[in-house]
Protein backbone atom coordinates (compact mmCIF):
# COMPACT_ATOMS: atom_id res chain seq x y z
CA UNK A 1 0.00 0.00 0.00
CA UNK A 2 1.51 3.55 -1.29
CA UNK A 3 1.23 6.60 0.87
CA UNK A 4 2.81 9.83 -0.63
CA UNK A 5 3.10 11.81 3.11
CA UNK A 6 7.17 12.41 2.76
CA UNK A 7 7.53 13.31 -0.73
CA UNK A 8 6.96 17.00 -0.75
CA UNK A 9 5.97 17.14 -4.25
CA UNK A 10 4.31 20.86 -4.09
CA UNK A 11 7.52 22.46 -3.26
CA UNK A 12 8.90 20.93 -6.73
CA UNK A 13 5.81 22.20 -8.35
CA UNK A 14 6.45 25.91 -7.16
CA UNK A 15 10.44 25.79 -8.14
CA UNK A 16 9.27 25.22 -11.67
CA UNK A 17 5.96 27.65 -12.11
CA UNK A 18 3.49 24.11 -12.00
CA UNK A 19 1.52 25.88 -8.81
CA UNK A 20 1.27 29.61 -7.20
CA UNK A 21 3.74 30.25 -4.80
CA UNK A 22 1.37 31.45 -2.14
CA UNK A 23 -1.55 28.46 -2.61
CA UNK A 24 -3.37 28.36 0.54
CA UNK A 25 -3.41 31.92 0.96
CA UNK A 26 -6.60 33.36 -0.03
CA UNK A 27 -5.18 37.28 0.38
CA UNK A 28 -1.64 37.33 -1.01
CA UNK A 29 -0.09 39.35 -4.23
CA UNK A 30 -1.53 37.86 -7.46
CA UNK A 31 1.30 38.93 -9.65
CA UNK A 32 3.90 37.07 -6.91
CA UNK A 33 1.77 34.12 -6.77
CA UNK A 34 2.04 33.40 -10.25
CA UNK A 35 5.12 34.87 -11.60
CA UNK A 36 7.23 31.79 -11.67
CA UNK A 37 3.47 29.77 -13.63
CA UNK A 38 4.52 32.52 -16.40
CA UNK A 39 8.03 33.17 -16.57
CA UNK A 40 8.86 29.51 -16.92
CA UNK A 41 6.38 28.91 -20.09
CA UNK A 42 7.95 32.06 -21.57
CA UNK A 43 11.50 30.67 -20.88
CA UNK A 44 10.15 27.36 -22.51
CA UNK A 45 8.53 29.18 -25.93
CA UNK A 46 11.69 31.15 -26.46
CA UNK A 47 14.15 28.32 -26.13
CA UNK A 48 11.21 26.37 -28.50
CA UNK A 49 11.27 29.12 -31.22
CA UNK A 50 14.86 29.66 -31.10
CA UNK A 51 15.68 26.09 -31.83
CA UNK A 52 12.46 25.97 -34.56
CA UNK A 53 12.86 29.30 -36.31
CA UNK A 54 16.16 30.25 -35.61
CA UNK A 55 17.80 27.04 -36.53
CA UNK A 56 19.96 27.29 -33.74
CA UNK A 57 21.08 25.02 -30.77
CA UNK A 58 18.92 22.50 -31.94
CA UNK A 59 20.39 18.85 -32.46
CA UNK A 60 18.46 17.86 -35.56
CA UNK A 61 20.56 20.70 -37.24
CA UNK A 62 23.61 19.32 -36.85
CA UNK A 63 25.32 17.64 -39.78
CA UNK A 64 26.02 14.41 -37.80
CA UNK A 65 22.47 14.18 -37.15
CA UNK A 66 20.76 11.62 -39.76
CA UNK A 67 17.37 11.13 -40.94
CA UNK A 68 15.99 8.68 -38.34
CA UNK A 69 17.97 10.81 -35.55
CA UNK A 70 16.51 13.91 -37.08
CA UNK A 71 12.87 12.21 -37.44
CA UNK A 72 12.71 10.77 -33.61
CA UNK A 73 14.47 14.25 -32.17
CA UNK A 74 11.69 15.90 -33.65
CA UNK A 75 8.79 13.65 -32.59
CA UNK A 76 10.25 14.03 -29.25
CA UNK A 77 10.56 17.74 -28.83
CA UNK A 78 7.44 18.49 -30.38
CA UNK A 79 5.39 15.93 -28.44
CA UNK A 80 6.75 17.33 -25.40
CA UNK A 81 5.74 20.54 -26.49
CA UNK A 82 2.33 19.10 -26.59
CA UNK A 83 2.69 18.22 -23.15
CA UNK A 84 4.12 20.61 -21.34
CA UNK A 85 1.78 23.28 -23.37
CA UNK A 86 -1.11 21.66 -22.47
CA UNK A 87 -0.20 20.69 -18.75
CA UNK A 88 0.29 24.52 -18.42
CA UNK A 89 -2.67 25.71 -19.46
CA UNK A 90 -4.72 23.24 -17.39
CA UNK A 91 -2.72 24.40 -14.54
CA UNK A 92 -3.57 28.02 -14.79
CA UNK A 93 -7.15 27.88 -14.93
CA UNK A 94 -8.47 27.89 -11.00
CA UNK A 95 -5.37 26.46 -9.63
CA UNK A 96 -5.34 28.42 -6.85
CA UNK A 97 -9.15 27.95 -5.90
CA UNK A 98 -8.55 24.57 -6.06
CA UNK A 99 -5.72 24.40 -3.34
CA UNK A 100 -7.84 26.73 -0.74
CA UNK A 101 -11.35 24.27 -1.94
CA UNK A 102 -9.31 21.55 -1.03
CA UNK A 103 -7.63 22.72 2.15
CA UNK A 104 -10.79 24.02 3.15
CA UNK A 105 -12.68 20.64 3.06
CA UNK A 106 -9.76 18.52 4.24
CA UNK A 107 -9.72 20.71 7.58
CA UNK A 108 -14.00 19.98 7.86
CA UNK A 109 -13.21 16.36 7.34
CA UNK A 110 -10.08 16.28 10.00
CA UNK A 111 -12.51 17.81 12.35
CA UNK A 112 -14.97 15.59 12.21
CA UNK A 113 -12.95 12.78 12.27
CA UNK A 114 -11.38 13.81 15.83
CA UNK A 115 -14.62 14.56 17.27
CA UNK A 116 -15.21 10.46 16.01
CA UNK A 117 -12.39 9.50 17.71
CA UNK A 118 -12.96 11.57 20.97
CA UNK A 119 -16.49 9.62 21.43
CA UNK A 120 -15.05 6.00 20.52
CA UNK A 121 -12.33 6.66 22.73
CA UNK A 122 -9.54 6.08 20.20
CA UNK A 123 -7.80 9.71 20.82
CA UNK A 124 -6.59 8.28 24.10
CA UNK A 125 -4.32 5.97 21.99
CA UNK A 126 -1.31 6.76 21.91
CA UNK A 127 -0.23 7.71 18.07
CA UNK A 128 2.44 5.90 16.97
CA UNK A 129 4.41 6.77 14.10
CA UNK A 130 2.98 4.95 10.35
CA UNK A 131 6.21 2.11 9.94
CA UNK A 132 5.95 1.73 6.19
CA UNK A 133 7.19 -1.35 4.59
CA UNK A 134 10.64 -1.32 2.83
CA UNK A 135 8.37 -1.73 -0.83
CA UNK A 136 7.30 1.64 -0.07
CA UNK A 137 10.74 2.65 0.48
CA UNK A 138 12.05 0.75 -1.95
CA UNK A 139 9.54 2.23 -4.55
CA UNK A 140 9.95 5.70 -3.99
CA UNK A 141 14.13 5.44 -3.53
CA UNK A 142 14.08 3.16 -7.60
CA UNK A 143 11.65 6.62 -9.08
CA UNK A 144 14.17 9.26 -7.72
CA UNK A 145 16.93 7.13 -9.13
CA UNK A 146 15.18 6.29 -12.43
CA UNK A 147 14.56 10.32 -13.04
CA UNK A 148 18.02 11.29 -11.63
CA UNK A 149 19.46 8.91 -14.24
CA UNK A 150 17.21 10.43 -17.09
CA UNK A 151 18.25 13.82 -16.43
CA UNK A 152 21.97 13.19 -16.03
CA UNK A 153 22.04 11.07 -18.92
CA UNK A 154 20.28 14.06 -21.04
CA UNK A 155 22.03 16.82 -19.59
CA UNK A 156 25.47 14.65 -20.07
CA UNK A 157 24.89 14.44 -23.63
CA UNK A 158 23.67 17.77 -24.58
CA UNK A 159 26.71 19.67 -21.93
CA UNK A 160 29.23 17.49 -24.65
CA UNK A 161 27.65 18.51 -27.87
CA UNK A 162 26.20 22.05 -27.34
CA UNK A 163 28.59 22.84 -24.10
CA UNK A 164 27.28 26.12 -21.41
CA UNK A 165 24.26 26.53 -24.08
CA UNK A 166 22.60 22.99 -23.43
CA UNK A 167 19.96 24.28 -21.04
CA UNK A 168 18.23 25.53 -24.47
CA UNK A 169 17.88 21.89 -25.91
CA UNK A 170 17.40 20.34 -22.57
CA UNK A 171 14.53 22.69 -22.35
CA UNK A 172 12.79 21.35 -25.29
CA UNK A 173 13.90 17.56 -24.67
CA UNK A 174 13.67 16.28 -20.53
CA UNK A 175 11.83 19.12 -19.50
CA UNK A 176 8.40 18.45 -20.60
CA UNK A 177 8.26 15.13 -19.13
CA UNK A 178 9.75 16.29 -15.91
CA UNK A 179 7.35 18.77 -15.80
CA UNK A 180 4.88 16.56 -16.64
CA UNK A 181 5.40 13.93 -14.00
CA UNK A 182 5.71 16.37 -11.09
CA UNK A 183 2.12 17.14 -12.28
CA UNK A 184 1.30 13.67 -12.21
CA UNK A 185 3.42 13.46 -8.44
CA UNK A 186 0.68 16.33 -7.54
CA UNK A 187 -2.20 13.75 -8.09
CA UNK A 188 -0.86 11.10 -6.35
CA UNK A 189 -0.18 13.05 -3.54
CA UNK A 190 -3.88 14.36 -3.58
CA UNK A 191 -5.25 10.90 -4.09
CA UNK A 192 -3.04 9.65 -1.28
CA UNK A 193 -4.22 12.45 1.13
CA UNK A 194 -7.96 10.90 0.67
CA UNK A 195 -7.39 7.22 0.81
CA UNK A 196 -5.58 7.82 3.91
CA UNK A 197 -9.00 9.53 5.40
CA UNK A 198 -11.12 6.66 3.84
CA UNK A 199 -8.60 4.13 5.71
CA UNK A 200 -9.18 6.41 9.43
CA UNK A 201 -13.43 6.25 8.90
CA UNK A 202 -13.20 2.99 8.01
CA UNK A 203 -10.81 2.31 11.41
CA UNK A 204 -13.66 3.98 13.49
CA UNK A 205 -16.65 1.59 11.52
CA UNK A 206 -14.46 -1.20 12.12
CA UNK A 207 -14.44 -0.39 16.04
CA UNK A 208 -18.18 -0.23 15.84
CA UNK A 209 -18.39 -3.46 14.21
CA UNK A 210 -15.97 -5.26 16.80
CA UNK A 211 -18.20 -4.03 19.43
CA UNK A 212 -20.91 -5.19 17.82
CA UNK A 213 -19.17 -8.56 17.84
CA UNK A 214 -18.54 -8.41 21.42
CA UNK A 215 -21.25 -6.79 22.95
CA UNK A 216 -24.14 -9.01 21.36
CA UNK A 217 -27.03 -9.41 23.21
CA UNK A 218 -28.97 -12.36 22.59
CA UNK A 219 -32.75 -12.16 22.35
CA UNK A 220 -35.63 -13.47 24.05
CA UNK A 221 -37.63 -14.83 21.17
CA UNK A 222 -41.39 -14.58 21.81
CA UNK A 223 -43.61 -17.79 19.75
CA UNK A 224 -46.53 -15.66 19.32
CA UNK A 225 -48.26 -18.23 17.38
CA UNK A 226 -48.84 -20.34 19.81
CA UNK A 227 -50.78 -17.46 22.23
CA UNK A 228 -53.15 -17.33 19.91
CA UNK A 229 -52.18 -16.26 16.57
CA UNK A 230 -52.56 -19.54 15.44
CA UNK A 231 -55.85 -20.81 15.72
CA UNK A 232 -58.61 -22.97 14.03
CA UNK A 233 -60.31 -20.87 11.76
CA UNK A 234 -62.99 -22.75 10.75
CA UNK A 235 -64.50 -22.43 14.52
CA UNK A 236 -63.42 -18.55 15.15
CA UNK A 237 -66.52 -16.64 16.01
CA UNK A 238 -66.91 -12.73 15.70
CA UNK A 239 -66.12 -12.49 19.62
CA UNK A 240 -63.65 -14.92 19.47
CA UNK A 241 -61.85 -13.47 16.75
CA UNK A 242 -61.92 -10.28 18.53
CA UNK A 243 -60.19 -11.55 21.55
CA UNK A 244 -57.43 -13.22 19.08
CA UNK A 245 -56.82 -9.65 17.24
CA UNK A 246 -56.53 -7.97 21.03
CA UNK A 247 -54.29 -11.06 22.57
CA UNK A 248 -52.17 -10.50 19.40
CA UNK A 249 -51.90 -6.82 19.49
CA UNK A 250 -50.84 -6.96 23.16
CA UNK A 251 -47.99 -9.77 22.07
CA UNK A 252 -46.61 -7.28 19.74
CA UNK A 253 -46.76 -4.87 22.16
CA UNK A 254 -44.41 -6.78 24.79
CA UNK A 255 -42.28 -7.98 22.71
CA UNK A 256 -41.37 -4.16 21.63
CA UNK A 257 -41.42 -3.15 25.09
CA UNK A 258 -38.82 -6.01 25.47
CA UNK A 259 -36.64 -5.24 22.84
CA UNK A 260 -36.11 -1.49 24.21
CA UNK A 261 -35.67 -2.71 27.62
CA UNK A 262 -32.43 -4.91 26.43
CA UNK A 263 -28.84 -3.72 26.36
CA UNK A 264 -26.07 -5.05 25.35
CA UNK A 265 -24.03 -7.55 27.80
CA UNK A 266 -20.10 -7.17 28.43
CA UNK A 267 -18.08 -10.25 27.71
CA UNK A 268 -15.90 -11.60 30.75
CA UNK A 269 -13.13 -9.57 30.13
CA UNK A 270 -15.34 -6.71 31.26
CA UNK A 271 -17.49 -8.29 33.68
CA UNK A 272 -16.10 -5.60 36.47
CA UNK A 273 -17.12 -2.79 34.35
CA UNK A 274 -20.85 -2.73 34.28
CA UNK A 275 -21.56 1.06 34.20
CA UNK A 276 -21.34 1.10 30.23
CA UNK A 277 -24.12 -1.58 29.65
CA UNK A 278 -26.76 0.43 31.52
CA UNK A 279 -25.86 3.42 28.91
CA UNK A 280 -27.45 4.07 25.20
CA UNK A 281 -27.86 6.76 23.27
CA UNK A 282 -31.52 8.33 23.16
CA UNK A 283 -33.38 9.47 20.40
CA UNK A 284 -35.03 11.91 19.33
CA UNK A 285 -37.70 10.29 16.58
CA UNK A 286 -39.42 13.38 15.40
CA UNK A 287 -36.68 15.12 14.49
CA UNK A 288 -34.87 12.10 13.02
CA UNK A 289 -31.23 12.78 15.23
CA UNK A 290 -29.21 11.17 17.76
CA UNK A 291 -29.03 13.25 21.09
CA UNK A 292 -25.75 11.99 22.91
CA UNK A 293 -25.68 11.30 26.46
CA UNK A 294 -23.07 10.90 28.78
CA UNK A 295 -21.92 7.51 28.09
CA UNK A 296 -21.43 7.67 24.24
CA UNK A 297 -20.37 4.27 22.42
CA UNK A 298 -18.85 3.74 19.08
CA UNK A 299 -22.58 3.36 17.81
CA UNK A 300 -23.30 7.67 18.25
CA UNK A 301 -20.69 7.77 15.31
CA UNK A 302 -22.45 6.18 12.79
CA UNK A 303 -23.82 9.56 11.67
CA UNK A 304 -21.10 11.66 11.86
CA UNK A 305 -19.15 9.14 10.14
CA UNK A 306 -21.78 8.66 6.95
CA UNK A 307 -21.66 12.55 6.28
CA UNK A 308 -17.65 12.17 6.40
CA UNK A 309 -17.90 9.53 3.60
CA UNK A 310 -19.73 11.70 1.31
CA UNK A 311 -17.38 14.44 1.91
CA UNK A 312 -14.38 12.60 1.10
CA UNK A 313 -16.05 11.14 -2.26
CA UNK A 314 -17.15 15.28 -2.65
CA UNK A 315 -12.88 15.37 -2.43
CA UNK A 316 -12.03 13.08 -4.87
CA UNK A 317 -14.62 14.20 -7.34
CA UNK A 318 -13.37 17.79 -7.30
CA UNK A 319 -9.69 16.39 -7.09
CA UNK A 320 -10.27 14.40 -10.34
CA UNK A 321 -11.73 17.31 -11.66
CA UNK A 322 -8.66 19.31 -11.24
CA UNK A 323 -6.08 16.78 -11.93
CA UNK A 324 -7.77 14.22 -14.56
CA UNK A 325 -7.72 16.47 -17.61
CA UNK A 326 -3.91 16.52 -17.37
CA UNK A 327 -3.96 12.91 -17.04
CA UNK A 328 -5.06 12.76 -20.57
CA UNK A 329 -1.74 14.56 -22.27
CA UNK A 330 0.44 12.49 -20.08
CA UNK A 331 -1.40 9.11 -20.67
CA UNK A 332 -0.81 9.96 -24.17
CA UNK A 333 2.99 11.33 -24.41
CA UNK A 334 3.87 7.90 -22.20
CA UNK A 335 2.14 5.70 -24.90
CA UNK A 336 3.68 7.65 -27.86
CA UNK A 337 7.25 7.42 -26.55
CA UNK A 338 6.84 4.10 -25.29
CA UNK A 339 5.76 2.83 -28.86
CA UNK A 340 8.84 4.74 -30.70
CA UNK A 341 11.00 3.85 -28.12
CA UNK A 342 10.53 -0.10 -28.67
CA UNK A 343 10.54 0.52 -32.20
CA UNK A 344 13.62 2.20 -32.44
CA UNK A 345 15.31 -0.38 -30.24
CA UNK A 346 14.63 -3.71 -31.43
CA UNK A 347 14.84 -1.80 -35.55
CA UNK A 348 17.56 0.67 -35.11
CA UNK A 349 19.33 0.02 -32.10
CA UNK A 350 19.87 -3.17 -32.55
CA UNK A 351 21.25 -3.22 -35.76
CA UNK A 352 23.61 -0.46 -36.04
CA UNK A 353 24.17 0.30 -32.41
CA UNK A 354 27.54 2.44 -31.84
CA UNK A 355 27.33 3.89 -35.28
CA UNK A 356 25.96 7.20 -34.75
CA UNK A 357 26.48 8.81 -31.11
CA UNK A 358 23.16 10.99 -31.39
CA UNK A 359 20.96 8.45 -32.74
CA UNK A 360 22.16 6.45 -30.05
CA UNK A 361 21.34 9.01 -27.64
CA UNK A 362 18.05 9.73 -29.36
CA UNK A 363 17.27 6.49 -29.15
CA UNK A 364 18.28 5.59 -25.20
CA UNK A 365 16.33 8.81 -24.75
CA UNK A 366 13.35 7.76 -25.94
CA UNK A 367 13.62 4.25 -23.61
CA UNK A 368 14.40 5.88 -20.55
CA UNK A 369 11.36 8.09 -20.54
CA UNK A 370 9.48 5.38 -21.80
CA UNK A 371 10.37 3.86 -18.73
CA UNK A 372 9.89 6.80 -16.32
CA UNK A 373 6.84 7.38 -17.57
CA UNK A 374 5.35 4.02 -17.16
CA UNK A 375 6.64 4.06 -14.05
CA UNK A 376 4.35 7.38 -12.61
CA UNK A 377 1.41 6.29 -14.75
CA UNK A 378 1.45 2.90 -13.07
CA UNK A 379 1.81 4.82 -9.61
CA UNK A 380 -1.26 6.93 -10.45
CA UNK A 381 -3.03 4.21 -11.13
CA UNK A 382 -2.40 2.33 -8.49
CA UNK A 383 -3.31 4.90 -5.72
CA UNK A 384 -6.63 5.48 -7.55
CA UNK A 385 -7.33 2.06 -7.28
CA UNK A 386 -6.59 2.16 -3.34
CA UNK A 387 -8.71 5.06 -2.50
CA UNK A 388 -11.75 3.35 -4.29
CA UNK A 389 -11.22 0.10 -2.50
CA UNK A 390 -10.56 1.91 0.48
CA UNK A 391 -14.28 3.79 -0.18
CA UNK A 392 -15.67 0.23 -1.38
CA UNK A 393 -14.22 -1.08 2.16
CA UNK A 394 -16.71 1.23 4.51
CA UNK A 395 -19.71 0.18 2.84
CA UNK A 396 -18.47 -3.54 3.30
CA UNK A 397 -17.82 -2.60 7.19
CA UNK A 398 -21.38 -1.10 7.17
CA UNK A 399 -23.32 -4.10 5.84
CA UNK A 400 -21.40 -6.53 8.01
CA UNK A 401 -22.77 -4.94 11.27
CA UNK A 402 -26.04 -4.58 9.46
CA UNK A 403 -25.80 -8.76 9.38
CA UNK A 404 -24.23 -9.69 12.89
CA UNK A 405 -28.19 -7.27 14.01
CA UNK A 406 -26.55 -5.37 16.98
CA UNK A 407 -28.56 -4.64 19.90
CA UNK A 408 -28.74 -0.96 19.23
CA UNK A 409 -29.41 -1.45 15.40
CA UNK A 410 -32.76 -3.87 16.58
CA UNK A 411 -33.94 -1.27 19.27
CA UNK A 412 -33.96 1.33 17.37
CA UNK A 413 -35.36 1.48 13.71
CA UNK A 414 -32.80 4.92 12.55
CA UNK A 415 -29.42 3.46 12.95
CA UNK A 416 -31.10 0.75 10.31
CA UNK A 417 -32.83 3.42 8.46
CA UNK A 418 -29.51 5.31 8.05
CA UNK A 419 -27.02 2.07 7.62
CA UNK A 420 -29.43 0.98 4.85
CA UNK A 421 -29.42 4.23 2.72
CA UNK A 422 -25.86 4.51 3.35
CA UNK A 423 -25.16 1.09 1.42
CA UNK A 424 -27.47 1.84 -1.18
CA UNK A 425 -26.61 5.10 -1.57
CA UNK A 426 -22.93 4.03 -1.82
CA UNK A 427 -24.05 1.48 -5.33
CA UNK A 428 -25.10 4.62 -6.67
CA UNK A 429 -21.93 6.76 -6.05
CA UNK A 430 -20.06 3.74 -7.28
CA UNK A 431 -22.04 3.77 -10.54
CA UNK A 432 -21.79 7.69 -10.72
CA UNK A 433 -17.81 8.35 -9.80
CA UNK A 434 -14.61 6.72 -10.46
CA UNK A 435 -11.26 8.35 -11.05
CA UNK A 436 -11.00 9.21 -14.59
CA UNK A 437 -9.62 11.08 -17.33
CA UNK A 438 -12.42 13.22 -18.60
CA UNK A 439 -14.62 9.81 -19.33
CA UNK A 440 -12.22 9.05 -21.63
CA UNK A 441 -11.07 5.91 -19.68
CA UNK A 442 -11.01 5.05 -15.80
CA UNK A 443 -7.81 5.39 -13.82
CA UNK A 444 -7.36 1.66 -12.98
CA UNK A 445 -5.76 -1.68 -14.13
CA UNK A 446 -8.27 -2.30 -16.33
CA UNK A 447 -6.17 1.13 -18.26
CA UNK A 448 -3.15 -1.48 -18.04
CA UNK A 449 -5.24 -4.05 -19.95
CA UNK A 450 -6.63 -1.61 -22.85
CA UNK A 451 -2.91 0.15 -23.57
CA UNK A 452 -1.12 -2.46 -24.29
CA UNK A 453 -3.82 -3.82 -26.54
CA UNK A 454 -3.88 -0.76 -28.28
CA UNK A 455 0.23 -0.67 -28.25
CA UNK A 456 0.37 -4.27 -29.22
CA UNK A 457 -1.96 -3.54 -32.08
CA UNK A 458 0.35 -0.27 -33.51
CA UNK A 459 3.83 -2.25 -32.82
CA UNK A 460 2.86 -4.93 -35.14
CA UNK A 461 2.20 -2.55 -37.60
CA UNK A 462 5.49 -0.61 -37.01
CA UNK A 463 7.77 -3.57 -36.27
CA UNK A 464 6.66 -4.64 -40.21
CA UNK A 465 8.77 -1.88 -42.12
CA UNK A 466 12.15 -2.50 -43.54
CA UNK A 467 14.71 -0.14 -42.14
CA UNK A 468 17.62 -1.63 -43.71
CA UNK A 469 16.80 0.42 -46.88
CA UNK A 470 17.06 3.60 -44.76
CA UNK A 471 20.11 3.07 -42.71
CA UNK A 472 21.78 1.68 -45.57
CA UNK A 473 21.40 5.25 -47.42
CA UNK A 474 22.90 6.70 -44.60
CA UNK A 475 26.27 4.93 -44.45
CA UNK A 476 25.07 2.99 -41.11
CA UNK A 477 25.16 -0.08 -42.95
CA UNK A 478 27.35 -1.12 -45.58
Amino acid sequence: MFHFNSYRVPEYSQAIGLIPLNRQQSQSNVVLDYAMMSLVPVFYLGCYFLINLRHVFGLCFLDSCNSVCRLSNNLFMHLGAFLYLTVTLMSLYRRKEFFLQFDERLHAIDAIIQKCRRVAEMDRVKVTAVKHSVAYHFTWLFLFCVFAFALYYDIRALYLTFGNYAFIPFMVSSFPYLAGSIIQGEFIYHVSVISQRFEQINTLFEKINQEARHRHAPLTVFDIESEGKKQERKNLTPATAMDARTATFGNEQKLSGEMKRQTPQKNEEDEMDTSNDEDEDDFDYDNGTIAENTGNTSEANLPDLFKLHDKILSLSVITNGEFGPQCVPYMAACFVVSIFGIFLETKVNFIVSGKSRLLDYVTYLYVIWSFTTMVVAYIVLRLCCNANNHSKQSAMIVHEIMQKKPAFMLSNDLFYNKMKSFTLQFLHWEGYFQFNGIGLFALDYTFIFSTVSAATSYLIVLLQFDMTAILRNEGLMS
